[in-house]
């Protein structure tokens, strides 16, 4: 019985695939499929702007273009046989309903699966262009199937209701839009509602898949979904034998209640396998699932010193949030299953003004967080708890709220650690001009906290604030000094002889701090404070000489780095100073990968740094962490600061020659000093930790992570340098940006050339200038009176013209630099269009192409068939 039935299945998947194909709808199917998937995956800006080889703008829009496509291979495989008249024939065949049912679904799977092959040209180009994750891809191709098998279903049950094919069409596109729109139905719903309206959604199932992430939840529910539909397309088919008349409509509500009844159990099984977990990570860098360095860190907990972790979570959280508090549970629940009984965790659903609320903020000071207007959801509450509290006998940890962006399995390990070792290392943090700690500022007058690598640092170590007018304490295991050419002479002297002794300091240089471009070094005094005060006399400069001899480097505090390499399309507006460390700036080593420090890094900005270089004649070792590019150069602080009574400004439009030279930005010196040493203070600064927070996409710089390696190192506490430098792999679109590249060199060419010009023609006219006043003094026939008055009236004269010519030049020379800039875009906006269409236009060839094929080949067969005679005799007649 069972092989009959197998026989029927293929029967009828064969009749129906090769059906489907023998006539040009199939081939159109396929070329639209694959020709708006490509539209959705390479036709918009954002697949450039966000610069990475990855189909995350296709995965925002398939669900939605299945919502048609689906309808459109199953409108006619139950209607068609209505409308032939041959439905009856086919159900009185000696097969059960289901394998007829089931050859069909196949059928139009094997369809699907046929289009999706051809889609897989989106990779091709994305091979093309970059270096794509192959696990993300199978996964995300997996998703894709999943999807389209999914809502198959829905469109077989349509294509059963009627004979009309365009009312198939219609019904199955309402069908398939039902779970793929849920999501965005859930926003009418509040609560708990809402919650289970989006996770039966196709578009919240398919976005773990899409991540590289195959969860047991997307399994059951791609699994259960289409099983469900199955059934009820066989109860329909079986609709023949239900009783006439009175019979008609009991059944009808009798199907209609199974409907419901298994609509419950795919939502349940759903449910339960979210709750049960399980997930399978597939990307290459295992983002996703627990790294040896946490198995080990975990392994080591004392068994008689266990940590209890209580997560007080908003059982509701708007939707941007899902995401992070999925993870916080997820990992929660691994810990406790790996540790095997020494990690105790325990959610605490929290609302605001519950029981749980008042717990969490009188014991341990957790408040709610109030979401951003820009975030927030109209059907949950958007004072939301996310707050963790880490004990270990009589040690505790609070986290009063985790951000989204912060890395999970980092901080809930740093902060599991930290509680169940007693002792901490100690931090020094010198207060120098950078005010590091806050504090009231004359400027702005108003009072400002404290950096936020300050609290950052609280999370793992004691933090020390050490003052530069005494001794330093003799606990302290590394030491911050950030800016110390603000210090006075005395201070600095006391900063040298501790590094002299082999203490480990950590050393920010900036020849530009962008936070307050008046902390220069090269600055000679403070701006006046109104236009009517006369400047105050420059104060004395601190020779940083003797620090730099100890540390072993040359640092040039007037010399600002620039380097021409941009990642983001979207910035393509900031200066060249602002300086991207990546491995796309042609670097031969942009991240040192000998050094732990910044081994794996992936891309740092750094804000108007210095460069570093090894002392002459200094035997510490100088190994640089960080570099530029080779289109790369430096500009004098006096070129490109321009400072006035109104303050302290930027100089824009400034010509960038490179000098063919590799800049370190950041060293490792060690030898008789201990030091990490940085040429920009700027790179700790506030933004970078908030857009860490925040978790904004695409802008993943490693600057905090660079900054937290360095301390770990020089404190000789390296357990977490390698589990914070997980995160996924930066892939960017390595053949656009060598392309781009070349007329980034084109327009740096003209620019200088332009320049060049400038300074040659304002030469010739002082020359000229130069000459005719020599001409004039070497005139014998003039008395001195008159020659001096002659010459002052020509110098007048030639100044005014000169003064003209050189506006003129100069307007000419900014012209020629602004059609530089121009003619490089453009270049750039026709290497994207070319792709586009490339990536648009020649997918949907192959598909074309077989169906010529199979056409033609068609043709002759029929051609074949017919006697020869009688091919004569038409040609004839």
């Amino acid at each position: 019985m069972r092989s009959s039935a197998g026989r029927v299945i293929f029967a009828v998947f064969k009749r129906e695939f090769v059906s489907y194909f023998r006539n040009p709808t199939g081939y159109v199917f396929i070329t639209i499929f694959v020709f708006l998937s490509a539209v959705a995956a390479f036709w918009q800006d954002a697949f450039f702007l966000n610069n990475l080889a990855n189909l995350d703008q296709l995965n925002r829009y398939f669900p939605y273009l299945l919502i048609f496509l689906a309808p459109a291979i199953t409108m006619g495989l139950w209607a068609e046989e209505k409308k032939q008249g041959t439905e009856e024939l086919l159900l009185t065949l000696p097969a059960r309903d289901g394998a007829i049912l089931l050859g069909k679904y196949f059928a139009a799977l094997g369809i699907y699966t046929v289009a999706l092959l051809f889609s897989l040209s989106h990779v091709l180009v994305l091979l093309s262009l970059g270096k794509p994750d192959p696990g993300m891809l199978v996964a995300t191709y997996v998703g894709y199937w999943l999807i389209g098998a999914a809502l198959l279903s829905l469109g077989l049950l349509a294509s059963q209701m009627t004979d009309n094919l365009t009312v198939a069409f219609i019904l199955g596109a309402v069908f398939c839009a039902i779970p793929v729109f849920l999501r965005h139905a859930g926003n009418l719903l509040s609560g708990r509602a809402q919650r289970l309206a989006e996770q039966l959604s196709v578009v919240e199932q398919f976005r773990d898949l899409s991540s590289g992430v195959v969860t047991a939840s997307a399994i059951t529910y791609f699994v259960a979904l289409p099983a469900a539909v199955l059934y009820l397309c066989v109860k329909l088919a079986g609709r023949r034998r239900w009783p006439a008349f009175a019979g008609a409509p009991r059944m009808t509500a009798h199907v209609l209640l199974r409907a419901l009844a298994l609509l419950a159990a795919v939502a349940s099984a759903t449910v339960l396998a979210a709750q049960l977990g399980g997930r399978l990570d597939v990307t290459s860098e295992q983002i996703h699932s627990l790294s040896a360095e946490t198995k080990s860190l975990i392994d080591s907990i004392d068994p008689n010193r266990p940590v209890f972790i209580q997560a007080y979570l908003s059982p509701e959280v708007p939707r941007t949030y899902l995401q992070t508090r999925s993870n916080l549970v997820a990992f929660l629940r691994e810990f406790s299953a790996q540790s095997k009984g020494h990690i105790h965790a325990r959610i605490v659903e929290t609302v605001k003004y519950s029981e749980q609320a008042r717990e969490a903020r009188e014991r341990y000071g957790i408040e709610p967080y109030r979401v951003p207007a820009t975030e927030e959801s109209a059907s949950v509450s958007n004072d939301i708890f996310m707050g963790l509290v880490f004990s270990c006998g009589p040690e505790e940890s609070v986290t009063g709220f985790f951000d989204r962006g912060l890395p999970v399995e980092y901080e809930l390990m740093r902060s599991i650690r930290v509680v169940s070792r007693t002792g901490r290392r100690n931090i020094g943090v010198l207060d120098t001009g950078a005010k590091l700690f806050g504090g009231f500022d004359f400027e702005t007058k108003r009072q400002t906290n404290d950096w936020s690598i300050v609290p950052e640092l609280r999370k793992q170590y004691e933090v020390v604030r050490v003052s530069p007018d005494d001794n330093y304490p003799e606990n302290l295991n590394v030491l911050i000094a950030a800016l110390p050419h603000t210090l006075n002479r005395q201070q600095l002297e006391r900063l040298v002889a501790y590094v002299q002794q082999g203490n480990p300091v950590l050393v920010l240089l900036d020849p530009l701090p962008a936070f307050n471009m008046n902390l220069s070094p090269a600055a000679d005094s403070e701006p006046p404070a109104s236009p009517f005060e006369q400047p105050p006399p420059a104060a004395p400069k601190v020779n940083l000489q003797p620090l730099l001899a100890a540390l072993g480097v040359e640092f040039q505090a007037d010399r600002i780095v620039w380097d021409s390499y941009n990642p983001h399309p979207q910035f393509r507006q900031l200066p060249q100073e602002v300086v991207f460390v990546g491995k796309g700036n042609q670097a031969p080593m942009p991240f040192q990968e000998g050094d732990e420090i910044s081994s794996g890094l992936q891309e740092v900005v750094l804000l108007y740094p210095g460069a570093l270089k090894p002392a002459a004649g200094a035997k510490d070792s100088f190994v640089p962490l960080m570099t530029t590019g080779a289109n790369s150069g430096t500009l004098r602080w006096n070129q490109l600061v321009q400072r006035s009574i109104f303050g302290t400004g930027i100089v824009q439009g400034l010509p960038h020659k490179p000098d063919e030279e590799v800049h370190t930005l950041a060293a490792r010196v060690t030898g008789k000093a201990n030091a990490v040493v940085v040429a920009d203070a700027d790179m700790m600064s506030e933004q970078f930790f908030e857009l860490r927070r925040r978790g904004v996409e695409q802008l993943n710089f490693d600057n905090v992570t660079f900054l937290l390696n360095a301390v770990d190192e020089l404190a000789g506490d390296r357990s977490f340098i390698a589990l914070r430098k997980r995160r996924p792999r930066h892939r960017t679109l390595e053949t656009l940006e060598a392309r781009t590249r070349v007329y980034e060199e084109q327009r740096t060419k003209e620019t200088e050339e332009a320049q060049a010009a400038a300074e040659r023609r304002l030469a010739e006219a002082q020359a000229r200038l130069d000459a005719a006043v020599a001409e004039l003094r070497n005139r014998s026939d003039l008395d001195d009176q008159t020659r001096q008055i002659m010459i002052q009236n020509l110098r007048s004269a030639e100044e005014r013209r000169l003064q003209v010519a050189r506006a003129n030049v100069e307007d000419e020379r900014d012209r020629l630099i602004e059609n530089a800039r121009v003619s490089m875009e453009g270049s750039v906006r026709a290497i994207q269009n070319t792709i586009k269409l490339s990536a648009v236009g020649l997918p949907p060839i192959p598909a074309f192409a077989l169906f010529l094929f199979v056409s033609l080949r068609k043709l002759a067969r029929e051609r074949g068939r017919i006697s020869t005679d009688r091919l004569v005799r038409r040609q004839a007649a």
